[in-house]
Parts: C-alpha cells; sequence; structure tokens
C-alpha cells in the first residue's frame, strides 16, 4: 500500500508484518477509511504464506483517538431497524477477524487508545504500550457502550471491579495503571516500543507454527469456555497431533542436545 493509505505494512525478512494506522494528522480517528483499509490489510495478511506474525501499531503520537466525531454520521441511529442491523454492518467484522486472527498478532500502543482505539488492542494476542500511552472508554459519557463484547472482553483482561470503573467513570488510564491491571504485558520506552515488539514477534515466528497456533487456540477456547475438565482435554488432543509432527521431534531433539 501507499504512504497515503489509510493503513500501511511492511514486511521484513523474518516474515513479520507491522501494519501502522496512518492518520496521524487526526490522531488515526477511527473512520470508515481506516476501518475498511484495515480489515483489507489484515486479511491480505493472514492469507499471505509470507507473513508469519503481525504488529499493530499506529503512526504519531497515538494508536487510535477513537471514532472520528467530526464525522456526522458517527455514532448516529436513525432507527430500531438500523440498530439490529449494526452488529453485521459495522463493527463486528473488524472484532471478529482481530479476536481469531489465525496468525500470532501484537499491538504496539503508542499515544492514545481511545475508545475502538482501546478495544481492537484487547483482541489482539496481548499489549506493548510505550509509556506515554493512555487509555479510555468514553463511550458511557456519549450515551453508549462499549461494543461488540468489549465490556467482557475487558473485564477478563483487568478484572471485573477495574473494567467496572475504566467504562463506568471513563477516566484516562495511564500505562503504568494499564500495566498494573494486566491490560499491558510489557511498559517500553517511547524510542524502544516498536523494535521490541517487533523483536518478540520475531521470536514468536521462530517457534514451531503449529505448537503456537495450538496454544493461541488452546487459550482463546479455554477462556470462552471456562470449564477447566474441558481445557484439559482439548489439550490433550492438541498435544496428541503435536507429537506426531516432524518440527516437534526435531525441537525436542535439539533441546535435548543443548549442552
Amino acid at each position: 500500500m501507499s504512504s497515503e493509505s489509510a493503513v500501511v505494512v511492511e514486511i521484513d525478512d523474518q516474515g513479520v508484518a507491522t501494519v501502522w494506522l496512518n492518520r496521524p494528522h487526526s490522531l488515526n480517528a477511527w473512520g470508515a477509511d481506516l476501518s475498511s483499509a484495515l480489515f483489507e490489510a489484515l486479511q491480505e495478511n493472514e492469507a499471505d504464506p509470507g507473513v508469519r506474525g503481525v504488529v499493530l501499531t499506529g503512526k504519531g503520537r497515538a494508536f487510535s483517538a477513537g471514532a472520528d466525531l467530526k464525522n456526522p454520521e458517527t455514532h448516529r441511529i436513525d432507527s430500531l431497524e438500523e440498530y439490529l442491523r449494526l452488529p453485521i454492518a459495522r463493527g463486528r467484522p473488524m472484532f471478529d477477524l482481530v479476536s481469531h486472527y489465525k496468525k500470532p498478532i501484537l499491538c504496539a500502543v503508542n499515544g492514545y487508545a481511545i475508545g475502538i482505539g482501546c478495544l481492537v488492542p484487547i483482541c489482539c494476542d496481548f499489549i506493548y504500550a510505550a509509556t506515554s500511552a493512555k487509555f479510555q472508554l468514553p463511550q458511557v459519557s456519549l450515551g453508549i457502550l462499549p461494543a461488540y463484547g468489549g465490556a467482557l472482553r475487558l473485564a477478563r483482561a483487568v478484572g471485573e471491579l477495574n473494567a467496572r470503573e475504566m467504562i463506568m467513570t471513563g477516566r484516562v488510564i495511564t500505562a503504568q495503571e494499564a500495566y498494573d491491571w494486566g491490560l499491558v504485558s510489557r511498559l517500553l520506552a517511547d524510542d524502544q516500543l516498536l523494535n521490541v515488539s517487533r523483536e518478540t514477534m520475531r521470536s514468536i515466528v521462530q517457534k514451531p507454527p503449529y505448537a503456537v497456533s495450538f496454544a493461541r487456540e488452546s487459550i482463546r477456547m479455554a477462556v470462552d469456555a471456562n470449564n477447566m475438565r474441558a481445557a484439559e482435554l482439548s489439550d490433550a488432543y492438541r498435544s496428541l497431533i503435536l507429537s506426531q509432527l516432524k518440527d516437534t521431534k526435531a525441537q525436542h531433539d535439539a533441546w535435548r542436545e543443548r549442552k
């Protein structure tokens, strides 16, 4: 994609794609052009066999300052019929795509992550944040709600009480608070965020791909089911499959031969 696109992509020689939201003049405010461009870019990278993992981030001073409120159509609903179409017609495909992405996806949050700009990162495998990052869910203040399961995703990440406070007050959460709550896996200096995020993803994509894929699936399905016995059985089946793969044997042999 060209540098004029709402989203730009760079793929390195190890198969790590860096995907940037590219509306820095508006703090990457989330509009239809950015949403469709990101959806297309993520789908293309998911289908590209040369891409093994993704780092999602934003250009400029923000990951995303949230929905483009300068657009008069944003958050506008004219009828109940239109409201009932919203999950399919607008945001849900993006959340579904990121939540069930077939390749490892890490979000590197630089600066503001507000509204949908906070909810999309939670759909990724995990989040690294710059020390300058700020998280906020102001939806209730606007008379709406965190959409498409956002409240539940947040509660799973930070606990029910922290999620209640963040959603009901709409206050800004610092990067340190986000780290303390468990929303963010790692805090990094602003000038180190992207490099460390890429190095982390490079280390992930060097591991046996089926093991990485099954581990991600195991976590996601176990959390969704919230059933330990079902998780144990599912993991047993996945382990049985992995044990039959050549790369699993090669990794074990290499580990045993280490001195």
